[in-house]
């Protein structure tokens, strides 16, 4: 019997920590934590409010440190 097949099979580590990414969502873990790396370029101490984007980019800001709010 075939196993069903898990909706968050992408799953990458960042920072340690592993972080699932839906198979459907267009980047990988490794392209969104480049991309929060650009977007937090240069702005420490920064309280970053990202609830109202996907729970993936939220997954990742929290395994790379990012504080939100």
């Amino acid at each position: 019997m075939p196993r069903k097949q898990n909706k968050f099979a992408n799953r990458s580590q960042v920072n340690g920590i592993s972080v699932a990414v839906p198979l459907v969502s267009q980047q990988s873990a490794s392209q969104i934590d480049k991309d929060l790396d650009r977007l937090t370029e240069g702005r420490d101490g920064i309280v970053w409010e990202l609830d109202n984007w996907p729970k993936s980019v939220q997954a990742v800001a929290r395994a790379k440190g990012i504080p939100l709010a």
